[in-house]
C-alpha cells in the first residue's frame, strides 16, 4: 500500500464487501456492534482474515476484542504498516 488513503479504501472494501454494507452508510466513527453495520464476532473475525490476506497484517484476536469502529480497524492497520 502506498498511502493511508490506500489503506483506508482497500479497509473500507474489505467492510462492505465482507460485511454486506454500503460503504456510503459507514464512517470511522461507525461501531462495528452498531445498527449500521451489526456485526457479530464471527464476521469481525472473517473481516480480519481479509485484512490479513489483502494486507498482509495479522490482527490478533487481543487486538480485535478492543477494535470497536471501522476507524480503530483502520488506526491498527496503519501502525502495523507503520
Amino acid at each position: 500500500m502506498s498511502s493511508e488513503v490506500d489503506v483506508d479504501e482497500a479497509i473500507e472494501d474489505i467492510i462492505a464487501d465482507r460485511l454486506r454494507v454500503d460503504r456510503s452508510a459507514f464512517d470511522d466513527e461507525t461501531p462495528f456492534t452498531g445498527e449500521t453495520i451489526n456485526a457479530d464476532s464471527l464476521d469481525i473475525v472473517e473481516a480480519a482474515e481479509a485484512v490479513d490476506m489483502n494486507l498482509g497484517v495479522h490482527v490478533p484476536d487481543a487486538e480485535l476484542e478492543a477494535i470497536e469502529t471501522v476507524g480503530d480497524l483502520k488506526s491498527f492497520v496503519r501502525s502495523e504498516l507503520g
